[in-house]
């Protein structure tokens, strides 16, 4: 078998494939597989809505930690991290489940204004 052959053998190819498309965020502890979970980042004019799905978790199963911009959703089936904007008040952020959908509401905050004063360098 030349070595052309070997790199287009089918498992070859879907050894790579695997190993490119999975999200390294999880791994099953029964199936030593990766697995991550689907989101999507909505933004609006006041807050920044991410909806997560989380199919047959109850909320106690469900962590959800912020730091920075980043955030991180951990449950029993699987990952989810993401970043949001940088204007956004992580303090207040609101979370719900129903139907196997976590959502985030995560707010937006001012940009913040700074007076600029004119000195005098004489001295």
């Amino acid at each position: 078998m030349t070595n052309l052959q070997k790199l287009t053998h089918p498992a070859v190819i879907n050894k790579a494939w695997d190993a490119y498309f999975e999200q390294p965020y999880y791994t099953d502890q029964y199936t030593n597989k990766t697995r991550s979970l689907s989101y999507e980042i909505k933004p609006g004019e006041d807050a920044v809505m991410a909806e997560v799905e989380v199919p047959g978790c109850a909320p106690t199963d469900v962590k959800v930690t912020c730091e920075g911009r980043a955030i991180h959703v951990e449950t029993p089936r699987g990952n989810a991290y993401f970043t949001v904007g940088a204007r956004i008040d992580m303090d207040h952020i609101e979370a719900s489940i129903r139907h196997g959908l976590l959502t985030l509401r995560v707010p937006k905050r001012e940009a913040k204004t700074v007076k600029v004063v004119v000195t005098n360098n004489e001295g």
